[in-house]
């Protein structure tokens, strides 16, 4: 049922592409044909050339007034043959083969688009990063074909092969039968092969998202790793599954390159009958040189195509395996309040920000991790939080900003409610820095801007807040940096502080900081706090700290007990 239900959606998908372009692909279909037809033409144009030669009759609209006219004519009609073969191969390629890119785009907008509304618990254990890496990257450019070049490879195949056989039937009609009669094992082979190399796709693509994975842990653990001197078991751990992986997909392009041999037999064994009983017509006079000719080049012309029809057939199997596997991302459940439409946050100032009643969180139905929990925040309030490891700190963080919605008690924000809000609105009024930073393997400026459109002044100022400017400073490409995966060439206090300013730039009204300061000393901590203490006088601050100095301009503070 899952996987009819996944093949449906992607076929849905498939074909509301080519339903929304049918001018396009109508036109690339038609270059296509028009193509075929001038390549049919090439090989009976010098089939009449030499019949012309050998004194044979040919088609009375190609005999001119005496030979040279003729000679002519059908020199002229083999060269325009051979410009429009280029002429329509240029049209398709612009028509039909661009829509494989356009295809790849839309393909992986629409995993960001569907992604970005699912469960966390579903990105943390199914969609993992790997995964979805997997799925953006090689089952993207897997199913892109189908919507374009293996699409043109499949026009080819049906039109070449029906037009082939109508000239080679009006030439000799039972030479026809017989030659094409040596295909028919084909159909039977391939489906039994293109079934062994879906198969095998999938769990090269399983084998690649765990591999992902993988390298998205080391990279992001190296320093540990040199601390703890474990690096070989990392190295040993990658090189492992990386061979798997080689050797499933060396297994995959043996299945692939098996349609070589059997698609070359079949063609050889056609020809070979072809050319057999042409030789005999030939000399019996039952047939004339140039038909004969013409014969051997049709059947030539076909042996491309037909050594192509299992690589076309492999394609169109991965690619639409490919498909069912984003469409397993686009059907996925989303998270309603994520999607849901709302106003926009509205401070009142007779009401509060921030208000908390009687909040409480429990794991499965367990010991609850905090209850009856309540406070509130006016704007320009700032509240400290202290706790030990695993007393819920960074979980009611969650709850505080709506992330997490599986809570008892209420959570109001400037009176209302989290679900009286769009998520899009929530995100605008609120700012949120994870105690674990995460930057992109960009620029210092574009990890600071983000989506939003930030002068270099604006930005050495959120660095200024944050207390990195010294430090920009002193790179030689300043904001011009560029980072490495997860900021890896940063130590840890200056990716807490890049994260800092990235969201200080966003401009929240209510911030949540969780423990984002950890790695700084504390000459640099307090530089920070006097900064933050000047510019946010207007912004209510939630601050969750290991450290009592980093609270020390909160004029709220509680402290949460660890469960035992």
């Amino acid at each position: 049922m899952r996987n009819t239900k996944f093949r449906d959606h992607a076929f849905f998908i498939w074909k509301s592409f080519l339903k929304d372009r049918w001018l396009i692909y109508s036109l690339g279909a038609f270059s296509v044909l028009l193509t075929n037809l001038m390549q049919i033409l090439a090989p009976k144009n010098i089939g009449w050339i030499v019949d012309f030669f050998a004194k044979k009759p040919i088609p009375d609209f190609l005999v001119g007034k005496d030979d040279e006219q003729t000679f002519l004519i059908l020199f002229i009609v083999l060269t325009v043959s051979r410009v429009l073969i280029n002429f329509f191969r240029f049209l398709w390629r612009i028509t039909l083969g661009r829509q494989t890119h356009y295809a790849a785009a839309d393909l992986r907008r629409e995993v960001w688009e569907s992604v970005r509304f699912f469960k966390r618990a579903d990105l943390e254990r199914k969609f993992t990063k790997g995964a979805l890496m997997s799925a953006s990257a090689s089952d993207s450019l897997s199913a892109r074909f189908i919507f374009g070049f293996t699409l043109v490879a499949v026009f080819d195949v049906l039109f070449l092969g029906v037009f082939t056989f109508i000239t080679m039937s009006f030439i000799h009609l039972p030479m026809t039968l017989l030659s094409f009669a040596v295909l028919l094992f084909v159909p039977v082979f391939v489906r039994k092969l293109s079934k062994k190399e879906v198969d095998q796709y999938r769990i090269i693509q399983d084998i690649l998202s765990h591999f992902n994975d993988l390298s998205s842990q080391a990279v992001s653990t190296i320093k540990l790793q040199r601390l703890t001197q474990t690096g070989p078991f990392w190295e040993r751990r990658l090189m492992g599954v990386a061979e798997k992986h080689r050797s499933n997909r060396l297994k995959g392009i043996g299945l692939s390159l098996l349609y070589i041999p059997v698609m070359g037999t079949a063609s050889i064994i056609s020809y070979i009958v072809l050319f057999v009983m042409g030789i005999t017509f030939t000399f019996n006079g039952k047939m004339s040189v140039g038909e004969f000719i013409s014969m051997q080049g049709l059947i030539f012309l076909l042996h491309d195509p037909l050594m192509s029809l299992g690589f076309i057939i492999s394609e169109w199997k991965k690619g639409f395996t490919a498909l069912e596997r984003l469409a397993e991302i686009y059907h996925h459940e989303k998270e309603n309040f994520l999607m849901s439409k709302g106003k926009s946050v509205e401070e009142n100032p007779d009401i509060p920000v921030l208000e908390v009643q009687n909040l409480g969180f429990n794991f499965n139905e367990g010991t609850p991790l905090f209850s009856n929990l309540s406070f509130r925040l006016n704007k320009g309030d700032r509240l400290g939080i202290m706790g030990p490891i695993g007393s819920g700190k960074t979980t009611l963080l969650s709850l505080l900003t709506g992330l997490d919605r599986s809570n008892t008690g209420e959570i109001k924000i400037c009176g209302k409610s989290f679900f009286d809000y769009g998520h899009f609105e929530l995100r605008n009024y609120i700012g949120y820095v994870h105690q674990k930073p995460f930057l992109f393997a960009d620029s210092i400026s574009v990890n600071v801007a983000m989506d939003r459109s930030l002068s270099d002044e604006e930005i050495w100022h959120y660095l200024e807040m944050a207390g990195l400017k010294e430090d920009v400073l002193a790179f030689p490409n300043q904001l011009k940096t560029q980072l490495g995966e997860w900021g890896i060439n940063l130590s840890g206090g200056q990716k807490q502080r890049l994260t800092l300013a990235r969201a200080l730039a966003r401009k929240p009204k209510l911030l949540f900081l969780d423990d984002c300061l950890s790695a700084v000393d504390t000459i640099t901590e307090e530089k920070i706090l006097k900064s933050l203490d000047s510019h946010l006088k207007d912004v209510t601050l939630v601050w969750v700290a290991h450290r009592k100095s980093t609270l020390k301009y909160c004029n709220q503070t509680f402290e949460l007990k660890s469960v035992n």
